[in-house]
């Protein structure tokens, strides 16, 4: 692998309401710790990460500061304001790195904080297809029929499943060109990254993904979690 930075660019986001929960879902409790907590520990063991950048919420800055204090997380160098949405947040994050002199040939990888279950061998694969392509995107093929529904009422029509994919993170990029993505297009609403590569229409290489690189979302992801980490241990 060459010679650039790699920096990790964890978001997290939500105000936990679809969660249940009446505090920012970071500070939900995945067995003993906070998964703000787990996320940045499991992210800090990978080797092929140098830095980690947090991106928080405002109001609950100080929490994270704190939290990753108390943890030792050494990797993380900073921890930046998030915006009113995802795409906004990423955007803050890179010109941040930007204004800190991050050169262009750095990669970086984008995760959701809320997908503690990281595998070091699926970010290792992920910044070396970003190496070759510029791009890399972590997915898994569809197994269920694909169908298309403008008003949710009847069908209008079926897709080939063998042609989709369920997007995961972590997506990693050449630093330049995610960032002059993200400036191009930062009035098109997109619910990922990579989705601003493809406008660009550069290269996207798909890194296989893993079911157990779930999201926590509800109360029930919680027991898949603590599932994975029985098994890993």
């Amino acid at each position: 692998m060459a010679n650039c930075k790699h920096i990790c660019v964890a978001l997290f986001g939500g105000t936990g309401e679809r969660f249940g929960a009446p505090y920012p879902k970071q500070f939900v409790k995945l067995g003993e710790d906070p998964m703000l907590i787990v996320t940045l520990r499991e992210l800090s063991h990978c080797v092929d990460i140098d830095e980690i950048y947090v991106v928080a919420e405002a109001s609950s800055r100080d929490d994270v500061y704190n939290l990753i204090l108390a943890n030792q997380i050494k990797k993380v160098k900073a921890i930046l304001r998030g915006g009113a949405t995802r795409q906004e947040s990423s955007r803050l994050a890179l010109e941040f790195l930007k204004r800190s002199g991050t050169p262009a040939d750095a990669l970086v990888m984008i995760a959701d904080g809320d997908r503690p279950c990281v595998d070091p061998d699926i970010v290792h694969k992920s910044f070396l297809a970003a190496e070759e392509y510029g791009a890399s995107v972590v997915a898994i093929p569809a197994t269920d029929s694909i169908l298309t529904s403008k008003k949710g009422v009847k069908v209008d029509s079926y897709l080939d499943r063998s042609t989709v994919y369920f997007v995961q993170t972590p997506q990693t990029f050449n630093f330049a060109a995610i960032l002059n993505a993200h400036i191009r297009f930062r009035k098109k609403e997109v619910t990922d990254d990579a989705s601003l590569i493809s406008m660009a229409k550069k290269p996207i290489a798909i890194v296989p993904g893993s079911k157990d690189n779930i999201k926590i979302t509800v109360p029930e992801d919680v027991n898949t979690y603590l599932l994975w980490k029985a098994k890993k241990k």
